[in-house]
């Protein structure tokens, strides 16, 4: 999977995509001059994609067992546990 322009994940910009190196399993990496986050265009560790937040919050809201969604996501349900617990704490921060 090559991709020529690659686009930030965060801000979402295509202009501006520098390259950063190498991941230690020898992705290339890259940075957002923009927002000055890092990021690959492809991953191994499933937990790393951008959307796999909103993925273990929707199906914990539909009543799935964290084991159930580790098995379902291929991550571990140690990961999941550990994003539920993140994105609890980020809510109650927002409902402050």
């Amino acid at each position: 999977m090559i991709r020529l322009n690659p686009e930030c994940p965060h801000c979402h910009r295509k202009e501006g995509i520098r390259k950063h190196g190498t991941s230690r399993t020898r992705l290339q990496r890259y940075m957002c001059i923009d927002c000055g986050k890092t990021f690959q265009t492809r991953y191994y560790y499933r937990a790393n994609y951008h959307n796999i937040n909103s993925q273990i919050s929707d199906l914990v809201s539909k009543g799935w067992t964290p084991q159930k969604i580790g098995t379902h996501l291929k991550i571990s349900v140690n990961t999941v546990n550990r994003r539920l617990k993140d994105l609890l704490i980020h809510n109650d921060s927002l409902a402050d």
